[in-house]
């Protein structure tokens, strides 16, 4: 699958703090690629420093994972906090 904006949700800051919670049925592995969030930069004004809470499943076990963003020229990255 890929990211689907339907399924995100701004929950409150500003630019650089913001909150967002985010289901898919995508694994971790793949919501934590590199890419994976590029259209929630311009749909959720994405910006570096941002945190994703990423509610995921992966054959059926869901999982929470807490992901900062980073963005450079409109390219999304994130790094799965321990």
């Amino acid at each position: 699958m890929s990211y689907d904006a339907s399924t995100m949700r701004l929950m409150g800051g500003v630019p650089g703090q913001q909150l967002f919670l985010y289901r898919t049925a995508d694994a971790i592995g793949t919501v934590d690629d590199a890419g994976y969030f590029n259209s929630a930069v311009d749909e959720y004004n994405l910006s570096t420093g941002d945190l994703i809470l990423a509610v995921t499943s992966f054959g059926g076990s869901q999982a929470l994972s807490a992901l900062v963003a980073g963005v450079s020229a409109g390219q999304a990255s994130v790094t799965l906090l321990a």
